[in-house]
C-alpha cells in the first residue's frame, strides 16, 4: 500500500521508460573480441597440481571408506595381501572419478575448485577418448613421482604429459 500523496508504485522500478510504462531493457552488445570458455591463458604448474590434488583426495577419501565399510561388513582387519586389490580399486575409481568428468563437462572436481578447463570453445566436454587420454597421462605423471613433470617446469607453455596424450592443455577460466 502507498500513500496517495508519495509517488506511484514502481516509480523507481528499472525497466519503466518515461511514460511508466515497463519495457525490456536491451542487453549491450557482446564484444567480438570475447574469447569462448576455455580458451582462457594456460594454466600455470600450480594450479595445476592443487586440481590434481583435490581429485587425488577425493579418490583417496572413496577408497579409504570402501575398505572401512567392508571391514565393518566383514568385522576383520584388512590384510596385506589385500593392499595390490586395494590399489586396483583406487585406480579404478580414478578412472571413473576423471574420465566422466571430463567427457561431461570438461572438467574434473579438482580442475573445478581450482578454476581449470579442459574445454575448447564453446564444447560441453571432452571426446571420451581425449578424456581417457588425459586421465592416462596424470597416471603416468603420478607413477612418475612427478618426474615427467621436470620438462614443463622449465617453461610454463610446454604441454604437460596430460597436455600432450589428450591433445587439450588446460586453461584458466
Amino acid at each position: 500500500m502507498t500513500d496517495p500523496g508519495t509517488a506511484a508504485p514502481l516509480e523507481d522500478f528499472p525497466l519503466q521508460d518515461e511514460n511508466g510504462i515497463a519495457t525490456p531493457r536491451s542487453l549491450p552488445p557482446e564484444p567480438e573480441t570475447a574469447a569462448p570458455p576455455g580458451s582462457g591463458a594456460a594454466a600455470p604448474l600450480g594450479a595445476r597440481l592443487s586440481a590434481a590434488a583435490a581429485d587425488a583426495a577425493a579418490v583417496l577419501l572413496l577408497t579409504a571408506l570402501a575398505i572401512l565399510g567392508a571391514r565393518v561388513v566383514t568385522g576383520q582387519s584388512p590384510r596385506p595381501a589385500g593392499l595390490p586389490w586395494a590399489f586396483l580399486f583406487l585406480v579404478y575409481l580414478s578412472l571413473f572419478a576423471t574420465v566422466p568428468a571430463l567427457v561431461l563437462f570438461g572438467r574434473t572436481v579438482g580442475m573445478a575448485i581450482s578454476e581449470l578447463s579442459a574445454r575448447s570453445g564453446t564444447e560441453a566436454g571432452l571426446p571420451a577418448d581425449a578424456a581417457l587420454r588425459r586421465w592416462a597421462g596424470t597416471l603416468a605423471t603420478a607413477a612418475t613421482a612427478g618426474l615427467l613433470l621436470v620438462w614443463t617446469r622449465r617453461s610454463p607453455d610446454l604441454p604437460t604429459p596430460a597436455d600432450r596424450f589428450s591433445g587439450r592443455p588446460l586453461s584458466l577460466d
